[in-house]
């Protein structure tokens, strides 16, 4: 049988001999929670069964979800190396010339596209001043951020 990739997004097949498991395992992550459950072959009658429970299980689960939600909670996590207290937001300091030791100050936007490519795009404090940039640089995301999830979720 020939399987996509898209069939078996969010399950892996697990065969280990020494314990005599024969599985497959669906992961589903949708913001804090995890969902895992494993469909053995011997248990639904064989590896081809276990893979269609498998995949109704999923399809099950995803349901659940608005893509567009998700879309939205991925790419506003807050990570661990987050400064600004914004996601995608940061303030960055760059020496623009070693010599005289001059430095560009920036607050800089950061979101994925609709294809999957990192943009960024800079305000600078000599420009705009502290807050202003930072102001124009939290608005860009969010902007950014609201164009590629309606994208996304067919909502253009």
């Amino acid at each position: 049988m020939l399987y996509t990739m898209s069939a078996f997004r969010n399950i892996i097949r697990v065969d280990h001999e020494a314990s005599r498991t024969h599985a497959w395992r669906v992961t589903v992550q949708r913001h804090n929670d995890i969902a895992v459950k494993t469909f053995s072959d011997a248990i639904h009658g064989g590896k081809g069964k276990a893979l269609k429970a498998a995949e109704a299980y999923r399809d099950e689960l995803l349901r659940r979800y608005s893509a567009y939600v998700h879309a939205i909670w991925v790419r506003t996590r807050l990570r661990r190396n987050n400064t600004s207290g914004i996601p995608g937001v940061g303030r960055y300091e760059q020496v623009d010339n070693p010599t005289t030791g001059s430095v560009r100050v920036f607050w800089l936007a950061s979101w994925v596209d609709e294809q999957g490519d990192s943009r960024k795009r800079k305000f600078m404090v000599s420009h705009y001043g502290e807050r202003q940039a930072k102001r124009l640089a939290v608005a860009e995301r969010e902007r950014q951020l609201n164009l590629v999830c309606a994208t996304k979720s067919g909502r253009l």
